[in-house]
Parts: C-alpha cells; sequence; structure tokens
C-alpha cells in the first residue's frame, strides 16, 4: 500500500519515542511499525493521533484491523506485508476492503510464490505484485481444499496471457476476476486457438480473439461458428476479425456473410483459365467459319465468270 504521505520515518521514531514505545529499527516496514504501535493483536490500547496520522488512517479502521487480527495470530507477519505490499491511491479504501477478506477468511498473506508460479512470471516478464497475486490465488484454493482447481487456474492463465498484448495488466484483471468470485474459471481457448491457425491471425488478430472468448464463454460455439463464416468471406481474415471483434465482444450477432462464389465460376484461378480456353475456341470457330463462307463465295465467282465466258464463246 503506497503509504501516505505525512512526515518522515525519523519523525515517526521521534513520536512514538514521546508516546513511550520503542522506536522501529532502521530499515523496518512502516506498516509493520504502524501494526505495533496499535499493538495489532494484542489488545492494547490505540495509538496516537500523530501515529495514526502518518497513514492517514482513520481510527475507526485502525480499531476494526486490530479486532480482526486477534484472531489471525498465526499469520500476523505474512498478513501486515501483504497489507503494506498493496497499491492503492486510497489506503483506507484499500484497508477496508482486505480487513473484510480477513473477517469471512479469504484474506492471503504474503506468500513467497511457488515455482509454477515464478515460471509462469519469469515466460512472460510479470510484475513482482502480480505474480504474487497468481500466488494469492493459488494459495486461496489450496486452503479451500481446491488443488486440482489451483492447478486448472495457473493452466489457463498461462494459456490467455500466450495471446495477451499486455502480460502484465491481462493477469491482474484475469486473477480478479478469480478472486472475487467474478468467474468460476477462465474459459479454454482450445477451439479458438484452431481458428487462429487455420486463418492464419496475426498477434493483434488473436489478441481480440482471446476477448472474445472471455466475453463469450456461454455461447462459445454459436460465436466460433459465426467468426469461421466471417473469415472465410474475408480476403484478409485479420482485418475481418479486428473489424468485427468490438460487435461480438459486447454481446452483439452479426448476419451471415453473403457467399463468395466458388471457384471456376468467374475471378476463381481456374474460372479465369476455363474462360480464356472458351475465347479461343470461340475466336478459331468463329474464324474457321468465316473462312469457309469466304472460300464459298470465292468459289460462285468463279463459277459466274466461267458461264459468262462460255456463253460469249457460243
Amino acid at each position: 500500500m503506497p503509504l501516505l504521505l505525512g512526515p518522515s520515518m525519523m519523525n515517526m521514531q521521534q513520536m512514538m519515542a514521546k508516546a513511550g514505545g520503542a522506536a522501529p529499527q532502521q530499515g523496518m516496514n512502516p506498516m509493520a511499525a504502524m501494526m505495533g504501535m496499535a499493538n495489532m493483536g494484542g489488545g492494547g490500547p490505540a495509538p496516537p493521533a500523530a501515529e495514526k496520522d502518518y497513514f492517514n488512517i482513520e481510527e475507526r479502521w485502525v480499531v476494526r484491523l486490530n479486532e480482526a487480527m486477534k484472531k489471525r495470530q498465526d499469520t500476523k507477519a505474512q498478513d501486515i506485508e501483504k497489507l503494506y505490499e498493496e497499491k492503492a491511491r486510497s489506503p483506507t479504501g484499500l484497508l477496508t476492503v482486505q480487513i473484510g477478506k480477513m473477517e469471512c477468511g479469504q484474506f492471503v498473506g504474503k506468500v513467497k510464490p511457488d515455482k509454477d508460479v515464478e515460471r509462469i512470471a519469469r515466460k512472460f516478464k510479470l510484475d513482482d505484485h502480480v505474480s504474487s497475486k497468481i500466488t494469492e490465488l493459488k494459495v486461496w484454493r489450496k486452503r479451500n481444499g481446491e488443488e486440482e482447481r489451483a492447478m486448472k487456474d495457473l493452466e489457463r492463465i498461462e494459456y490467455h496471457l500466450r495471446f495477451a498484448k499486455r502480460p502484465n495488466a491481462l493477469c491482474t484483471l484475469l486473477v480478479g476476476k478469480l478472486l472475487e468470485g467474478e468467474v468460476d474459471e477462465l474459459p479454454d481457448l482450445t477451439n479458438a486457438e484452431k481458428i487462429m491457425t487455420d486463418f492464419k491471425l496475426d498477434e493483434d488478430a488473436c489478441s481480440k480473439m482471446r476477448e472474445i472468448i472471455e466475453k463469450r464463454s456461454a455461447d462459445e460455439e454459436r460465436v466460433l461458428t459465426c467468426v469461421r463464416k466471417q473469415l472465410k468471406s474475408a480476403s484478409n481474415a485479420s482485418s475481418m476479425l479486428c473489424k468485427i471483434a468490438r460487435t461480438l465482444i459486447d454481446g452483439g450477432d452479426l448476419p451471415d456473410p453473403p457467399e463468395r462464389p466458388p471457384k471456376g465460376k468467374g475471378g476463381g484461378k481456374d474460372g479465369g483459365k476455363e474462360d480464356g480456353e472458351r475465347g479461343e475456341r470461340r475466336d478459331r470457330d468463329g474464324g474457321d467459319r468465316h473462312h469457309d463462307r469466304d472460300r464459298r463465295r470465292d468459289r460462285s465467282r468463279s463459277r459466274d465468270r466461267r458461264d459468262r465466258r462460255d456463253s460469249r464463246g457460243r
């Protein structure tokens, strides 16, 4: 949690000394210092007002956090580190959300990423706070006895990231949906990837295809059938996919495209050849007919001249 503009750490130490508390050690996590001042989990008195102002945290939320942490003694250190790691424009707003998660057992403290998460993070160059979110998801699933589901989450996240132009942003979005229960699982992209391969879609088009499936997983089969029809009718499949993507992502439907004429029926590769051959035959046949007519005319004229000479000779 980027905490907060306020007195420096030195002033913090001075305030704690005046309050009769032990000054934090150099380099100590500021959030951990605040927890110590509030006697988190120990039921002690609330911190002085100046100390709470350092973090801009309202007293009622410090008290509520104190109560929540009393029930989480085994994970207190990890919880504090996780709270400090979180990023938010409003620390108080974030704290209220995380306290709610603590109270209902959904909050996961700072946990070192396992080898699977680290592999994905290296592969897609994910930031630390993003890989931490994936770890949080996996730990949460395991705590609920859903280890197989946790592994499926990782597989689907990795599958989706293959087609992401901004892996950090997409990963944050997808993991957030899973953690908040907006979706039970991420959609499979196997059928969509087949279309990507069949039509040799470029990077932009593949990214759009992934997004279409994410938004339209409930009617994936019908949508993919529609996409195939559109791409078959297009001279540039990638451009066509990018053109129709927004309508499909927004839940709309597309009319069937006009059918392209089959090969050999004008304009096609074979059709043009056949047309040319027909034209050649027509020209050749027409030339032969003209030649025969001329020959018949010449013979008729020769016969007329011969008859006239014969008549004069008589």
